[in-house]
Protein backbone atom coordinates (compact mmCIF):
# COMPACT_ATOMS: atom_id res chain seq x y z
CA UNK A 1 0.00 0.00 0.00
CA UNK A 2 1.32 3.32 -0.66
CA UNK A 3 2.39 5.57 2.11
CA UNK A 4 0.01 8.29 2.53
CA UNK A 5 0.75 11.90 4.03
CA UNK A 6 -0.68 14.85 5.47
CA UNK A 7 0.62 17.84 6.79
CA UNK A 8 -0.76 19.79 9.98
CA UNK A 9 -4.15 21.56 9.14
CA UNK A 10 -3.64 25.50 9.52
CA UNK A 11 -6.07 26.87 11.69
CA UNK A 12 -8.14 29.56 11.55
CA UNK A 13 -7.58 33.05 11.49
CA UNK A 14 -9.16 33.21 14.95
CA UNK A 15 -6.36 31.57 16.71
CA UNK A 16 -4.04 34.69 16.11
CA UNK A 17 -4.82 35.72 19.26
CA UNK A 18 -4.70 39.52 20.57
CA UNK A 19 -7.22 41.57 22.79
CA UNK A 20 -9.96 42.07 20.13
CA UNK A 21 -10.70 45.50 20.31
CA UNK A 22 -11.08 46.50 23.99
CA UNK A 23 -14.63 47.61 24.36
CA UNK A 24 -13.83 48.28 28.01
CA UNK A 25 -12.22 51.35 26.64
CA UNK A 26 -16.00 52.61 25.17
CA UNK A 27 -15.10 51.48 21.48
CA UNK A 28 -18.51 51.41 19.82
CA UNK A 29 -19.34 48.16 18.29
CA UNK A 30 -21.76 47.95 15.86
CA UNK A 31 -24.89 45.85 16.14
CA UNK A 32 -25.06 42.15 15.12
CA UNK A 33 -28.04 40.29 13.34
CA UNK A 34 -28.36 36.59 14.53
CA UNK A 35 -29.57 33.87 12.27
CA UNK A 36 -30.95 31.80 15.42
CA UNK A 37 -32.46 34.96 17.07
CA UNK A 38 -30.15 36.03 19.66
CA UNK A 39 -30.78 39.20 21.06
CA UNK A 40 -27.42 41.22 20.47
CA UNK A 41 -26.36 42.96 24.06
CA UNK A 42 -25.03 45.83 24.51
CA UNK A 43 -21.94 46.20 26.95
CA UNK A 44 -22.95 47.31 30.18
CA UNK A 45 -19.23 48.22 31.97
CA UNK A 46 -18.51 50.94 34.79
CA UNK A 47 -15.86 53.40 34.13
CA UNK A 48 -13.81 51.66 37.10
CA UNK A 49 -13.80 48.53 34.77
CA UNK A 50 -13.16 49.79 31.93
CA UNK A 51 -9.94 51.67 33.72
CA UNK A 52 -8.76 48.88 35.49
CA UNK A 53 -9.58 46.44 32.13
CA UNK A 54 -7.90 48.80 30.04
CA UNK A 55 -4.34 48.43 32.00
CA UNK A 56 -4.92 44.62 32.30
CA UNK A 57 -5.10 44.26 28.22
CA UNK A 58 -1.94 46.56 28.36
CA UNK A 59 -0.03 44.16 30.44
CA UNK A 60 -1.10 41.17 28.00
CA UNK A 61 -0.16 42.95 24.92
CA UNK A 62 3.23 43.19 26.86
CA UNK A 63 2.96 39.55 27.27
CA UNK A 64 3.17 40.47 31.25
CA UNK A 65 0.82 37.61 31.58
CA UNK A 66 1.45 36.87 35.30
CA UNK A 67 0.65 40.25 35.83
CA UNK A 68 -2.30 40.33 33.38
CA UNK A 69 -4.00 36.89 35.22
CA UNK A 70 -3.18 38.79 38.85
CA UNK A 71 -5.18 41.81 37.80
CA UNK A 72 -7.98 40.40 36.03
CA UNK A 73 -8.24 38.07 39.64
CA UNK A 74 -8.57 41.43 41.78
CA UNK A 75 -11.15 42.43 38.74
CA UNK A 76 -13.38 39.88 39.43
CA UNK A 77 -13.30 39.52 42.76
CA UNK A 78 -15.41 42.93 42.53
CA UNK A 79 -18.88 43.57 42.06
CA UNK A 80 -18.81 42.57 38.02
CA UNK A 81 -21.90 42.88 35.51
CA UNK A 82 -22.67 39.60 33.33
CA UNK A 83 -20.55 41.59 30.85
CA UNK A 84 -18.04 42.39 32.47
CA UNK A 85 -17.72 38.53 33.72
CA UNK A 86 -17.69 37.28 30.86
CA UNK A 87 -15.10 40.28 29.19
CA UNK A 88 -12.49 38.74 32.57
CA UNK A 89 -12.96 34.94 31.28
CA UNK A 90 -12.46 36.08 27.37
CA UNK A 91 -9.32 37.82 28.59
CA UNK A 92 -8.31 35.06 30.81
CA UNK A 93 -8.65 32.64 27.72
CA UNK A 94 -6.10 34.47 25.26
CA UNK A 95 -3.43 34.24 28.31
CA UNK A 96 -3.70 30.78 28.70
CA UNK A 97 -3.98 30.18 25.07
CA UNK A 98 -0.88 32.23 24.51
CA UNK A 99 0.82 29.79 27.46
CA UNK A 100 -0.21 27.00 25.79
CA UNK A 101 -2.20 26.14 28.56
CA UNK A 102 -5.18 24.77 25.82
CA UNK A 103 -7.58 23.05 29.22
CA UNK A 104 -7.22 26.16 31.07
CA UNK A 105 -7.81 28.22 27.51
CA UNK A 106 -10.94 25.80 27.04
CA UNK A 107 -12.75 26.56 30.05
CA UNK A 108 -11.82 30.72 30.19
CA UNK A 109 -13.84 30.57 26.81
CA UNK A 110 -16.85 28.20 27.77
CA UNK A 111 -17.23 30.33 30.94
CA UNK A 112 -17.44 33.46 28.77
CA UNK A 113 -19.96 32.34 26.40
CA UNK A 114 -22.22 30.59 29.24
CA UNK A 115 -22.45 34.35 30.72
CA UNK A 116 -24.49 35.18 27.29
CA UNK A 117 -23.61 38.73 27.92
CA UNK A 118 -21.28 39.45 25.10
CA UNK A 119 -22.58 41.05 21.69
CA UNK A 120 -23.30 38.59 19.01
CA UNK A 121 -19.79 39.21 16.69
CA UNK A 122 -17.86 38.57 20.30
CA UNK A 123 -20.41 35.56 21.37
CA UNK A 124 -19.60 33.86 17.56
CA UNK A 125 -16.17 34.22 17.49
CA UNK A 126 -15.78 32.64 20.86
CA UNK A 127 -17.69 29.28 19.62
CA UNK A 128 -15.69 29.13 16.58
CA UNK A 129 -12.23 29.53 18.73
CA UNK A 130 -13.48 26.83 20.89
CA UNK A 131 -14.24 24.29 18.32
CA UNK A 132 -10.60 25.42 17.35
CA UNK A 133 -8.73 24.66 20.43
CA UNK A 134 -10.94 21.54 21.04
CA UNK A 135 -9.34 20.49 17.89
CA UNK A 136 -6.03 21.76 19.17
CA UNK A 137 -6.55 19.78 22.38
CA UNK A 138 -7.73 16.77 20.40
CA UNK A 139 -11.27 17.06 21.47
CA UNK A 140 -12.87 15.75 18.33
CA UNK A 141 -16.24 15.27 18.99
CA UNK A 142 -16.09 18.68 21.61
CA UNK A 143 -14.68 20.67 18.79
CA UNK A 144 -17.73 19.49 16.00
CA UNK A 145 -20.09 20.46 18.35
CA UNK A 146 -18.92 23.15 19.17
CA UNK A 147 -18.05 24.21 15.01
CA UNK A 148 -21.96 22.92 14.74
CA UNK A 149 -22.98 25.45 17.24
CA UNK A 150 -20.76 28.33 15.55
CA UNK A 151 -22.49 27.25 12.43
CA UNK A 152 -26.53 28.41 13.61
CA UNK A 153 -25.23 32.29 13.47
CA UNK A 154 -21.91 31.86 11.05
CA UNK A 155 -22.02 34.06 8.28
CA UNK A 156 -20.26 33.72 6.48
CA UNK A 157 -18.56 30.39 6.89
CA UNK A 158 -14.88 30.12 5.26
CA UNK A 159 -12.78 27.90 3.50
CA UNK A 160 -10.87 27.06 6.49
CA UNK A 161 -13.62 27.30 8.46
CA UNK A 162 -15.18 24.00 6.99
CA UNK A 163 -11.26 22.38 6.75
CA UNK A 164 -11.59 22.92 10.45
CA UNK A 165 -14.66 20.76 10.28
CA UNK A 166 -13.31 18.03 7.89
CA UNK A 167 -10.03 17.61 9.91
CA UNK A 168 -11.98 16.72 12.98
CA UNK A 169 -13.53 13.89 11.02
CA UNK A 170 -9.97 13.28 9.21
CA UNK A 171 -8.32 12.52 12.67
CA UNK A 172 -10.92 10.05 13.56
CA UNK A 173 -10.48 8.36 10.52
CA UNK A 174 -14.00 9.34 9.34
CA UNK A 175 -13.38 9.66 6.14
CA UNK A 176 -16.83 10.05 4.73
CA UNK A 177 -17.53 12.84 6.85
CA UNK A 178 -14.28 14.23 6.33
CA UNK A 179 -14.61 14.48 2.18
CA UNK A 180 -18.45 16.18 2.95
CA UNK A 181 -16.93 19.20 4.78
CA UNK A 182 -13.59 19.17 2.80
CA UNK A 183 -15.84 19.77 -0.32
CA UNK A 184 -17.63 22.07 1.21
CA UNK A 185 -14.16 24.11 2.01
CA UNK A 186 -13.58 23.79 -2.14
CA UNK A 187 -17.16 25.10 -2.57
CA UNK A 188 -16.67 28.65 -0.89
CA UNK A 189 -14.43 29.61 -3.98
CA UNK A 190 -11.65 30.19 -1.31
CA UNK A 191 -8.39 29.87 -2.29
CA UNK A 192 -7.65 26.13 -1.29
CA UNK A 193 -4.97 25.62 0.90
CA UNK A 194 -2.34 22.12 0.43
CA UNK A 195 -3.73 20.55 3.73
CA UNK A 196 -7.07 20.55 2.06
CA UNK A 197 -6.11 18.64 -1.18
CA UNK A 198 -3.93 16.31 1.05
CA UNK A 199 -7.02 15.99 3.56
CA UNK A 200 -9.18 14.81 0.20
CA UNK A 201 -6.22 12.65 -1.17
CA UNK A 202 -5.96 10.62 1.65
CA UNK A 203 -9.53 10.25 2.35
CA UNK A 204 -10.23 8.86 -1.15
CA UNK A 205 -7.10 6.64 -0.83
CA UNK A 206 -8.19 4.83 2.81
CA UNK A 207 -12.08 4.29 1.08
CA UNK A 208 -10.25 2.38 -1.36
CA UNK A 209 -11.41 4.92 -4.33
CA UNK A 210 -8.35 4.53 -6.13
CA UNK A 211 -10.15 5.90 -9.67
CA UNK A 212 -11.43 9.23 -7.62
CA UNK A 213 -7.83 9.68 -6.33
CA UNK A 214 -6.02 9.56 -9.24
CA UNK A 215 -8.45 12.01 -10.85
CA UNK A 216 -8.27 14.60 -7.75
CA UNK A 217 -4.58 13.84 -8.12
CA UNK A 218 -4.62 15.13 -11.91
CA UNK A 219 -6.96 17.63 -10.94
CA UNK A 220 -4.49 19.30 -9.06
CA UNK A 221 -1.77 19.01 -11.11
CA UNK A 222 -3.37 20.42 -13.89
CA UNK A 223 -3.57 23.81 -11.76
CA UNK A 224 -0.47 23.07 -9.87
CA UNK A 225 1.91 21.09 -12.38
CA UNK A 226 4.80 21.91 -9.82
CA UNK A 227 3.45 20.74 -6.84
CA UNK A 228 6.13 17.91 -6.71
CA UNK A 229 4.39 16.36 -3.40
CA UNK A 230 1.62 15.84 -5.47
CA UNK A 231 3.65 14.53 -8.26
CA UNK A 232 4.79 11.65 -5.51
CA UNK A 233 1.22 11.04 -4.55
CA UNK A 234 0.13 10.35 -7.86
CA UNK A 235 3.10 8.59 -9.32
CA UNK A 236 2.97 6.41 -6.85
CA UNK A 237 -0.76 5.93 -6.71
CA UNK A 238 -0.29 5.26 -10.71
CA UNK A 239 1.95 2.75 -9.59
CA UNK A 240 0.00 0.89 -6.89
CA UNK A 241 -2.87 0.92 -9.47
CA UNK A 242 -1.23 -0.74 -11.85
CA UNK A 243 -0.47 1.80 -14.50
CA UNK A 244 3.01 2.39 -14.78
CA UNK A 245 3.11 3.90 -18.24
CA UNK A 246 0.65 6.83 -16.96
CA UNK A 247 3.52 7.12 -13.97
CA UNK A 248 6.61 6.96 -16.99
CA UNK A 249 4.52 9.57 -18.68
CA UNK A 250 4.12 11.79 -15.62
CA UNK A 251 7.94 11.76 -14.36
CA UNK A 252 9.48 12.16 -17.40
CA UNK A 253 7.48 14.89 -18.42
CA UNK A 254 8.84 16.76 -15.47
CA UNK A 255 12.41 15.08 -16.01
CA UNK A 256 12.52 16.37 -19.20
CA UNK A 257 12.59 19.97 -17.63
CA UNK A 258 14.85 19.45 -15.22
CA UNK A 259 11.85 19.64 -12.24
CA UNK A 260 12.70 16.73 -10.33
CA UNK A 261 14.61 17.51 -7.88
CA UNK A 262 13.51 14.91 -5.18
CA UNK A 263 14.71 11.53 -4.60
CA UNK A 264 11.60 9.94 -3.99
CA UNK A 265 10.76 10.99 -7.28
CA UNK A 266 13.16 9.04 -9.15
CA UNK A 267 12.65 6.11 -7.11
CA UNK A 268 8.86 6.49 -8.40
CA UNK A 269 10.39 6.59 -12.17
CA UNK A 270 12.90 3.73 -11.68
CA UNK A 271 10.21 1.43 -10.46
CA UNK A 272 7.76 2.35 -13.41
CA UNK A 273 10.79 1.75 -16.01
CA UNK A 274 10.91 -1.37 -14.10
CA UNK A 275 7.21 -2.44 -14.68
CA UNK A 276 7.04 -1.50 -18.23
CA UNK A 277 9.80 -4.02 -18.54
CA UNK A 278 12.17 -0.77 -19.87
CA UNK A 279 15.48 -1.99 -17.16
CA UNK A 280 18.41 -0.12 -19.05
CA UNK A 281 15.64 3.51 -18.97
CA UNK A 282 15.37 2.42 -15.03
CA UNK A 283 18.69 2.03 -14.70
CA UNK A 284 19.72 5.63 -16.39
CA UNK A 285 16.77 7.33 -13.98
CA UNK A 286 18.40 6.34 -10.97
CA UNK A 287 21.95 7.02 -12.56
CA UNK A 288 21.00 10.50 -12.92
CA UNK A 289 19.91 10.66 -9.79
CA UNK A 290 22.61 10.07 -7.97
CA UNK A 291 24.86 12.08 -10.56
CA UNK A 292 22.80 14.88 -9.90
CA UNK A 293 23.42 14.56 -6.00
CA UNK A 294 19.67 14.05 -5.57
CA UNK A 295 19.58 10.53 -4.91
CA UNK A 296 21.79 9.21 -1.88
CA UNK A 297 24.96 7.17 -2.86
CA UNK A 298 23.66 3.81 -0.66
CA UNK A 299 24.80 -0.07 -1.25
CA UNK A 300 21.22 -0.57 -1.95
CA UNK A 301 20.56 2.15 -4.59
CA UNK A 302 23.85 1.08 -6.49
CA UNK A 303 22.20 -2.71 -6.20
CA UNK A 304 19.08 -1.57 -7.80
CA UNK A 305 20.93 0.20 -10.62
CA UNK A 306 23.13 -2.37 -11.16
CA UNK A 307 20.21 -5.15 -10.73
CA UNK A 308 18.42 -2.95 -14.05
CA UNK A 309 21.44 -3.49 -15.97
CA UNK A 310 21.78 -6.75 -15.53
CA UNK A 311 18.18 -7.32 -16.44
CA UNK A 312 19.09 -5.33 -19.09
CA UNK A 313 21.96 -7.64 -20.40
CA UNK A 314 24.46 -4.74 -19.84
CA UNK A 315 26.47 -6.98 -17.59
CA UNK A 316 29.80 -4.11 -17.58
CA UNK A 317 27.58 -1.64 -16.35
CA UNK A 318 26.17 -3.90 -14.09
CA UNK A 319 29.25 -5.10 -12.52
CA UNK A 320 30.32 -1.31 -12.15
CA UNK A 321 27.46 -0.41 -10.26
CA UNK A 322 27.59 -3.73 -8.19
CA UNK A 323 30.76 -2.98 -6.96
CA UNK A 324 30.15 0.44 -6.05
CA UNK A 325 27.44 -1.04 -3.66
CA UNK A 326 30.14 -3.51 -3.00
CA UNK A 327 32.51 -1.08 -1.25
CA UNK A 328 29.65 1.37 0.43
CA UNK A 329 29.45 -1.64 3.31
CA UNK A 330 31.48 -3.82 5.11
CA UNK A 331 28.76 -6.28 7.07
CA UNK A 332 26.95 -7.28 4.22
CA UNK A 333 28.04 -9.45 1.51
CA UNK A 334 24.84 -8.82 -1.06
CA UNK A 335 26.33 -6.55 -3.65
CA UNK A 336 29.66 -8.67 -3.25
CA UNK A 337 27.62 -12.24 -4.01
CA UNK A 338 26.27 -10.05 -7.31
CA UNK A 339 29.87 -8.78 -8.38
CA UNK A 340 30.95 -13.16 -8.57
CA UNK A 341 27.91 -13.79 -10.23
CA UNK A 342 28.44 -11.44 -12.84
CA UNK A 343 32.08 -12.41 -13.40
CA UNK A 344 30.58 -15.90 -13.13
CA UNK A 345 28.65 -14.88 -16.26
CA UNK A 346 31.59 -13.03 -18.27
CA UNK A 347 33.80 -16.21 -17.89
CA UNK A 348 36.05 -14.64 -15.18
CA UNK A 349 36.07 -17.72 -12.38
CA UNK A 350 38.90 -16.57 -10.85
CA UNK A 351 37.97 -12.82 -9.82
CA UNK A 352 34.66 -14.20 -9.15
CA UNK A 353 36.28 -16.36 -6.34
CA UNK A 354 37.30 -13.78 -4.96
CA UNK A 355 34.42 -11.81 -4.65
CA UNK A 356 31.83 -14.41 -3.40
CA UNK A 357 34.53 -14.90 -0.92
CA UNK A 358 34.51 -11.68 0.12
CA UNK A 359 30.51 -11.95 0.24
CA UNK A 360 30.24 -15.06 2.42
CA UNK A 361 33.30 -13.05 4.82
CA UNK A 362 31.16 -10.07 5.23
CA UNK A 363 27.99 -12.31 5.71
CA UNK A 364 24.73 -11.10 5.74
CA UNK A 365 23.58 -13.29 3.22
CA UNK A 366 19.74 -14.15 2.51
CA UNK A 367 20.71 -17.42 1.02
CA UNK A 368 24.20 -18.82 2.14
CA UNK A 369 24.23 -22.00 0.59
CA UNK A 370 24.04 -20.60 -2.80
CA UNK A 371 27.17 -18.20 -2.00
CA UNK A 372 28.60 -21.29 -1.40
CA UNK A 373 27.71 -22.81 -4.57
CA UNK A 374 28.31 -20.23 -6.80
CA UNK A 375 32.16 -20.22 -4.85
CA UNK A 376 32.18 -23.91 -5.56
CA UNK A 377 31.55 -23.09 -9.63
CA UNK A 378 33.95 -20.52 -9.21
CA UNK A 379 37.10 -22.56 -7.48
CA UNK A 380 36.34 -25.34 -9.69
CA UNK A 381 36.80 -23.17 -13.33
CA UNK A 382 39.70 -21.91 -11.51
CA UNK A 383 41.09 -25.37 -11.34
CA UNK A 384 40.96 -26.05 -7.70
CA UNK A 385 38.92 -28.97 -7.36
CA UNK A 386 39.90 -29.76 -3.59
CA UNK A 387 38.39 -25.93 -2.85
CA UNK A 388 35.21 -26.37 -5.39
CA UNK A 389 34.62 -29.81 -3.32
CA UNK A 390 34.71 -27.52 0.01
CA UNK A 391 32.42 -25.37 -1.10
CA UNK A 392 30.19 -27.74 -2.05
CA UNK A 393 30.28 -29.20 0.57
CA UNK A 394 28.84 -26.54 2.50
CA UNK A 395 26.40 -25.60 0.15
CA UNK A 396 24.79 -29.26 0.44
CA UNK A 397 23.75 -28.40 4.18
CA UNK A 398 21.22 -25.70 3.18
CA UNK A 399 18.10 -26.12 1.86
CA UNK A 400 18.27 -23.71 -1.28
CA UNK A 401 22.07 -25.40 -2.31
CA UNK A 402 21.31 -29.12 -1.46
CA UNK A 403 20.06 -30.32 -4.81
CA UNK A 404 22.64 -28.86 -6.85
CA UNK A 405 25.54 -29.36 -4.58
CA UNK A 406 24.78 -32.96 -4.53
CA UNK A 407 24.62 -33.12 -8.46
CA UNK A 408 28.19 -31.35 -8.52
CA UNK A 409 29.48 -33.35 -5.77
CA UNK A 410 28.66 -36.28 -7.85
CA UNK A 411 29.72 -34.87 -11.32
CA UNK A 412 33.12 -35.04 -9.54
CA UNK A 413 32.91 -38.58 -8.41
CA UNK A 414 31.89 -37.96 -4.93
Amino acid sequence: MIKVWLSALMLGAALTLAVPSVDARSKKEEASVSKSGREDKKPESSQKFVKAYGKIADQYEAEDYAGALEGLDKLAGGKTSPYEKAKIAQLRGFIHYNQDELPEAIEAFKAAIATDALPNTEHFQLKLTLAELYHMNEQFAESIASFDDWTKDADPVTGKNWALQAKNYFDQDDFENTLIFIDKAYATGDAPERAWAQMKANSLLSLERTDDAIAFGRDVLAKAPDDMEFVNFLSALLLDAEKPQDAVTLLEGLRSQGKITQENLYVNLYVAYRDVERPIDAAGAMREGVEKGVVKKTKDRMMQIGEAYYDGEDLTNALVFFREGAALTTDDGTADLYVGQVLLDEEKPQEARVALSTAIQKGNLKQLGNAYYQLGIAELDSGNEAAAIAAFKKAKGFPESQKNSEQALKSLGL
